[in-house]
């Protein structure tokens, strides 16, 4: 399991916000499904930090990306 620290935390959110924001997904229900699928079942990336990364997608796309 990751260490998790905050620096950890957001390094792991900004990979996944970064992977995710900047592909083909029209909303945020298919990046939360991208979410889970690729990033979720891979312990290398922190819990927390994948928490986080949610949660900033769910901001990007209700902003209408």
């Amino acid at each position: 399991m990751p260490n998790e620290t905050y620096e950890n935390q957001m390094k792991d959110s900004d990979i996944i916000f970064t992977a995710i924001s900047t592909g083909s997904f029209d909303n945020f229900q298919q990046a939360e499904s991208a979410v889970v699928m690729l990033y979720v079942t891979d312990m290398s990336f922190s819990r927390s930090g994948i928490s986080h990364a949610l949660k900033r997608l769910e901001k990007h796309y209700a902003q209408g990306v």
